[in-house]
């Protein structure tokens, strides 16, 4: 078994330990059937319960303002009964960046046995971790806590990834990110991709 196996079933571990609860497959949902989902619906700032949620007669994903019942957009507002068509060109709406990568190191780069890591994607204001794993020590959490800016962009400054002593040039270690999002009775742990590094 690799390295990287190992790094991934423990990393998948210890998101299980540390958040509490069964991992399940994420399933989108969409609980007022107006064609955005709910989590979607929370981001735009809509009610995930409703497919009209400023009164207009227009549903959420056709409205171009659906918080404002002054600003509706001149269309036809489809029966429940309906299926909603997907618009000729995408509604530009508010959203929070999800994708959640390390862009510094990069897979595969050498680097000194402490660096700090970078990474682009998450919530404002949630919290990032880092885990290193190495083939002497296994998946470790490292005690840096980093918070995504309003950017969408963290960093963690000086994670030790080899102990001072007894690693040599080339020794591998792999790195992931986890993120905490904290929103409305509800918190979610998203991990980035692994990368992994060599000791120069």
């Amino acid at each position: 078994m690799r390295l990287k196996d190992i790094v991934l079933i423990v990393a998948v571990a210890s998101l299980l330990l540390s958040s509490g609860c069964i991992w399940q497959d994420e399933k989108v949902v969409d609980s007022d059937g107006d064609g955005w989902d709910d989590e979607q619906e929370l981001i735009a700032g809509t009610d995930p319960n409703s497919t009209d949620t400023d009164g207009d007669k227009y549903w959420d994903p056709l409205d171009a303002d659906p918080l404002d019942p002054d600003i509706p957009v001149l269309r036809a507002t489809p029966t429940p009964v309906e299926t909603v068509a997907p618009p000729s060109q995408p509604t530009p709406t508010p959203h929070a960046t999800h994708a959640f990568e390390i862009t510094y190191p990069a897979d595969g780069d050498s680097v000194p046995r402490s660096i700090d890591v970078k990474g682009h994607g998450g919530v404002s204001g949630s919290k990032v971790r880092i885990h290193v794993c190495t083939e002497d020590e296994g998946d470790d959490l490292r005690p840096a806590i980093g918070y995504v800016d309003e950017d969408g962009n963290w960093k963690l400054e000086n994670i030790g990834l080899w102990d001072v002593t007894g690693y040599t040039i080339g020794d591998e270690a792999v790195i992931y990110a986890v993120m905490t999002v904290s929103q409305a009775n509800e918190t979610r742990i998203r991990a980035s991709e692994n990368v992994t590094v060599y000791r120069v």
